[in-house]
């Protein structure tokens, strides 16, 4: 990491009298990141411009911090308590003093809460794979008739394989529908018949995120050409989708629909075999670019929504992974006036936290720090449009010289 840092000894003087001493980072031209030690151990802060990020190497999390953050945070290192920075801050509303605890919590290696990882028991019964998927070889079996049609769906691009099994991915009849299972252990239960296929790509996407390698894992889709790999973000609904699908009819390689699962070593995002889940309303948009489309089965979510999963021709899919190269987070809005406004690192950072991105269990302070200098140097941009061509002609600015945006 870099480490071309110049200190400045800062004091808070308390009401009561009282003088908390600390050191504050002044920043070189380079803007970072740069890690700096703190008192709790395995606990670190990374510096980036006036912001910064803590890391506890512990519990393998990270939250991100504001320029006012990141002097709280050093205040309470040195000694400071809530309400010695209420008291200085003057202030002493509800909301920032419950802001300042979370702050001071962290100094104590307590993290916000989170979503519990899924984790999975071991395969019990020896048995051979009729799937790779990924670097994990599958025994998926389906029900029989049309349910196993739906679920056949998932893995029509998944080569086979007569390799032992890793995992075993079945469904089974309850008296309130369908369950399904990964070695045992049940994920979904009370399914309808159409809900079957996509509780199928669930379970093999839950099995990725819990038993395949990687270092950080991200919900977003990648597409891909020889000189770009996009990573594209964005919560469930935003679209991610149906614009990688776009973007691989205009000529980029699909390369995952999620998870996107990066390797720090080689800065590449791992190509999956998984097919991308389109809503209706994108069904006529895409007809074009991709023919097949409107022979897919049909299948639907617990909301009702009508899916269909479309599996790219070889020529579209990436045989392997690819480098990337941009951070994107797609919006569509009707309406709105296309806009791609570029994020510092650490907005690209919470947007990413917020999105559900996992980092792999233990990962090594060197792989952190791998992982923050290349958020820093990746651009990353916010997107709005209200047209699928609206988004391909921002991405295809910023990609071209690598500016654009506002």
């Amino acid at each position: 990491m870099a480490d071309s840092l110049s200190t400045i000894r800062m004091t808070l003087t308390i009401e009561n009298g009282r003088h908390v001493t600390f050191v504050k980072e002044a920043m070189s031209p380079n803007p970072g990141p740069y890690r700096v030690p703190t008192p709790r151990p395995g606990q670190w802060l990374y510096l980036i411009a006036n912001e910064g990020v803590i890391y506890s190497e512990t519990l393998t999390r990270f939250v991100g911090l504001g320029e006012a953050g990141v002097a709280a945070y050093q205040a309470f290192d040195a000694g400071a308590t809530v309400e010695d920075l209420v008291a200085h801050t003057g202030q002493s509303a509800q909301g920032a003093t419950d802001e300042l605890k979370t702050l001071y919590a962290l100094t104590q290696g307590e993290f916000p809460p989170e979503e519990p990882r899924a984790t999975l028991p071991a395969l019990q019964h020896p048995a051979v794979a009729n799937f790779e998927v990924l670097d994990i070889p599958v025994l998926v079996e389906f029900p029989p008739g049309a349910s196993g049609s739906l679920c056949l769906d998932c893995f029509r691009s998944c080569p086979p394989s007569t390799r032992p099994a890793e995992a075993h991915v079945s469904a089974r009849r309850e008296k309130n529908g369908w369950a399904i299972a990964i070695n045992g252990h049940q994920l979904l239960a009370a399914l309808e018949e159409e809900q079957l296929g996509l509780g199928y790509l669930h379970a093999t996407r839950t099995l990725l995120y819990a038993e395949s390698r990687y270092d950080v894992a991200f919900h977003a889709a990648m597409v891909a050409d020889d000189t770009c790999g996009l990573l594209l973000c964005a919560p469930r609904e935003a679209g991610k989708s149906t614009l990688a699908a776009y973007m691989v009819s205009l000529g980029l390689n699909f390369v995952t629909d999620e998870p996107a699962l990066l390797d720090l070593d080689t800065g590449c995002v791992s190509s999956l075999c998984l097919p991308a889940s389109l809503k209706e309303p994108s069904w006529t948009i895409l007809r074009d670019g991709w023919p097949n489309l409107e022979e897919s089965p049909i299948h639907r979510r617990s909301d009702g929504t009508r899916i269909r999963l479309v599996h790219p021709p070889r020529a579209k899919f990436s045989a392997g992974a690819r480098q990337l190269s941009h951070i994107l987070f797609p919006q569509y809005r009707p309406g709105a006036t296309a806009l791609a406004r570029r994020l510092s690192p650490l907005e690209a950072l919470n947007r990413l936290n917020r999105g559900g991105m996992i980092l792999t269990h233990q990962l090594p302070l060197n792989k952190f720090d791998a992982f923050l200098k290349m958020a820093c140097a990746l651009p990353a941009y916010a997107l709005e449009y209200a047209s699928l061509s609206e988004a391909a002609s921002l991405i295809g600015a910023l990609t071209k010289d690598g500016t654009g945006g506002t």
